[in-house]
């Protein structure tokens, strides 16, 4: 019976990733856009670094290869949960390694929901890189004192010992 319910949830949780991954790719304002982070000015900190960003779909861009990356990595682990050959303990680890995933996105969008009430126009937390990299929409550049507190909020939903790279793209960027 637990067997079937953890088939059922799966199955659900695959849905719902195919549908999201439909979602941002049909998104009006999509991935048309072919333009790559482009580093502007750093402000290097203890653990930290500020730059500009240019272009206004980088967000749509970056999230869907956040999203496409994880869900690869969901669908590894499921293969080796699937996988009759695989012994219960790393089937075990594996679907611990889904969980884990499953956990830290949902940080990352609360994190990003966070960053937003803070008064940003949008915000992206990626966490698949070696640091935790947040990107921020702004009418202006970001001051310090917005910068340690995002920094801050950072650290304290996905853990102290993280590396923060806090970015920022102009809200006003044309295309």
């Amino acid at each position: 019976m637990l067997l079937k319910k953890q088939t059922v949830w799966l199955l659900t949780m695959l849905s719902l990733i195919i549908v999201l991954s439909v979602y941002y790719i049909t998104a009006p304002g999509g991935t048309d856009s072919t333009a790559f982070l482009e580093s502007g000015k750093k402000e290097s900190k203890k653990n930290a670094a500020v730059s500009k960003q240019e272009d206004g779909d980088m967000f749509t861009m970056l999230r869907l290869q956040r999203d496409e990356h994880r869900d690869e990595m969901e669908e590894d682990y499921t293969a080796v949960v699937a996988s009759p050959s695989a012994s219960a303990e790393v089937q075990a680890e594996a679907w611990a390694k889904i969980s884990e995933l499953q956990a830290l996105g949902m940080k990352e969008a609360t994190l990003e929901t966070l960053i937003k009430a803070m008064g940003f126009h949008d915000a992206l937390v990626n966490t698949m890189e070696s640091e935790v990299r947040v990107i921020v929409k702004s009418e202006k550049n970001l001051s310090k004192k917005q910068v340690v507190s995002i920094m801050g909020k950072a650290r304290e939903h996905l853990g102290k010992d993280k590396t923060v790279a806090v970015e920022y793209q102009s809200a006003t960027a044309k295309k």
